[in-house]
């Protein structure tokens, strides 16, 4: 005889309860939306007022506490999105009052209805949700229209009977009607419409499925609802050009402010004649000629002119030993012979505190770090406010100003348009020019920028000067030297015109530099004999080399390797239902 085991008899007694189940449980058995219906009345002065009554098989799958409706913030109005007006007046459950929450999701208004700590019983239950909405009567020439969309098209569930039942004033003249049911954009009218008294009703024939719904038009015959209010005029022109008048009306205001603001700090004083000068600024050092000239320490430069200054003046001698390392020795000891300006003599006592020789290039060194930062330090303090003024306060005003209008102007629009792009470009370009021109030299400094741009002038065109002293504003240019050539080099690095002051050199006395040989340093040569423009290119780029080398080298990260963490990178985000 055949017998079953004892496990398989267990198996089958689960599969007849589970068939069982599916047997007996009704087709029915599933969340959906039995009725939705839906009445509107419409009041004279175009407002009108909802009420939903929703009927719903709740299975504990999707309906669990209860259900939210979705409202769109947003209505299409010749081609602009206008914010909908909402007041809720009641909500209730099976005819009694029930809890509900309002808040705004995306571009939804959203009233979700229940207790976060009660879960409904598997049941049906009818909710009830009046709303008024503000201005919803579309006024045209020909005639008036109620155009609404009753349901909504983004449900979760499908709707077995929809309908909308409409209340006009008195008197009120119907010229003509229509309804679409289906997916959004369906034109498809498989509707009835029928005249009871004076409600409208409009019945969907057939089921709608899941984000299918229900949209009512009317045309009225004027003169029954009231046209807009001046007020309700102008606030409609404010939703819809609002936030462009605010950029518009903002960037104006703030053109005045700023060019007040210019002219009050950031017009430059009177500049001085400039013409070609034959020395620099008195009392000035490379490194202060650079930093007033380009106004900041612009790479290296200043720092590779105030170790050329110093050998130049036999305080240290620079050896060049490859196109990326060159040593720095201390030649006088003794600081009290250094002819060097106070920002120099503190920057050589700092890096040579503990040793004679410095080598540029080999490896990070923080002693060298430490003092390259006190020194861009020093000349930023002694050749900063009092020769240049940022006006940061001004530019940080101007930006936040800026900012604060296009946050307003965000809060206030309804469409943001291509003419709201401009807007705010029109605004940034305004900012561009306001912190282009807002920073300005102080008198001491335009008159020394003079000089420098005078002196420029000469280190530039040295060699036709030479050949014409007539120039303007001159005198006879002094005789080239190779010790003015020396002498002026620290300034043509800083200037970063080594090039041009070196090939005057060249063409003005050729024979004294073809056989330069510099006394404060060596030439690095990798093979042959080179001309003294190319061994001085060499030089800077070598010392440029170098102090990047010694001062220490920023990394970048990544998420690879350890060095990630939860919640980096991109994306993110999250959801859940009720």
């Amino acid at each position: 005889m055949f017998s079953i085991k004892p496990r398989f008899k267990i198996v089958i007694g689960f599969a007849l309860v589970a068939f069982f189940y599916l047997v007996t449980s009704p087709a029915s058995a599933q969340e959906r939306i039995n009725n939705f219906d839906v009445t509107i009345e419409v009041e004279t002065s175009g407002d009108i007022i909802v009420t939903e009554e929703i009927t719903v098989t709740a299975e504990g799958n999707k309906i669990k506490r209860g259900i939210f409706r979705d409202l769109p913030r947003y209505f299409d109005d010749d081609r602009m999105r206008l914010p909908f007006e909402y007041e809720v007046l009641e909500v209730l459950r099976d005819g009694q009052s029930e809890t509900y929450q309002v808040s705004v999701d995306d571009n939804a208004y959203r009233i979700r209805i229940g207790k976060a700590d009660y879960f409904l019983p598997n049941d049906q239950y009818t909710y009830l949700i009046e709303y008024r909405v503000a201005n919803q009567i579309r006024y045209r020439a020909e005639a008036d229209e109620l155009y609404w969309n009753a349901t909504g098209t983004y449900w979760d569930f499908p709707i077995e009977n929809a309908s909308a039942t409409v209340f006009l004033p008195a008197g009120a003249q119907v010229l003509g009607q229509s309804a679409y049911a289906g997916a959004f954009g369906s034109t498809v009218q498989r509707h009835r419409y029928r005249l009871d008294g004076n409600a409208h009703i409009f019945e969907v024939a057939g089921n709608l499925a899941r984000r299918e719904g229900l949209s009512i038009s009317l045309d009225l015959a004027k003169g029954v609802i009231e046209p807009p209010t001046r007020e309700e005029q102008i606030s409609r022109w404010w939703q819809r050009n609002g936030a462009l008048a605010i950029l518009m009306a903002s960037t104006i205001g703030l053109f005045g402010f700023f060019n007040a603001q210019f002219n009050k700090v950031g017009r430059d004083p009177t500049k001085g004649p400039v013409f070609p000068r034959y020395e620099p600024p008195e009392g000035y050092s490379p490194a202060a000629v650079h930093h007033i000239w380009y106004r900041a320490m612009s790479g290296h430069n200043a720092l590779i002119a105030t170790l050329l200054h110093a050998g130049i003046r036999d305080v240290v001698k620079l050896d060049t030993l490859s196109d990326k390392k060159t040593n720095v020795t201390l030649q006088k000891p003794d600081s009290e012979n250094w002819d060097l300006a106070e920002e120099s003599k503190a920057f050589l006592k700092s890096l040579f505190a503990v040793r004679s020789t410095f080598s540029l290039g080999s490896k990070y060194d923080p002693t060298f770090t430490s003092a390259y930062t006190e020194f861009a330090k020093q000349v930023a303090t002694r050749y900063g406010k009092d020769y240049f003024r940022w006006n940061t306060l001004h530019m940080l005003l101007a930006i936040g100003l800026s900012i604060g209008v296009v946050l307003v102007a965000l809060i206030f629009v309804a469409t943001w348009t291509i003419w709201h792009t401009y807007a705010v470009l029109m605004l940034a370009a305004l900012n561009v020019w306001f912190i282009y021109v807002i920073p300005a030299p102080t008198r001491k400094g335009q008159d020394i920028r003079t000089e420098i741009e005078g002196f420029r002038l000469y280190l530039e065109t040295a060699e036709q000067l030479q050949l014409n002293s007539a120039k303007v504003g001159s005198e006879t240019p002094p005789a080239m030297t190779k010790e003015r050539y020396e002498r002026f080099l620290p300034y043509a690095v800083a200037l970063n015109l080594e090039k041009p002051w070196t090939h005057h050199f060249e063409k003005l006395i050729p024979q004294e530099a073809e056989n330069y040989t510099p006394h404060w340093g060596s030439f690095h040569n990798s093979g042959g004999r080179q001309s003294l423009t190319s061994m001085n290119k060499a030089l800077v780029a070598g010392l440029s080399s170098g102090v990047t080398a010694s001062m220490p080298q920023s990394s970048s990260s990544s998420g690879s390797g350890g060095g990630g963490f939860s919640g980096g990178g991109g994306g993110g985000g999250g959801g859940g239902g009720w």
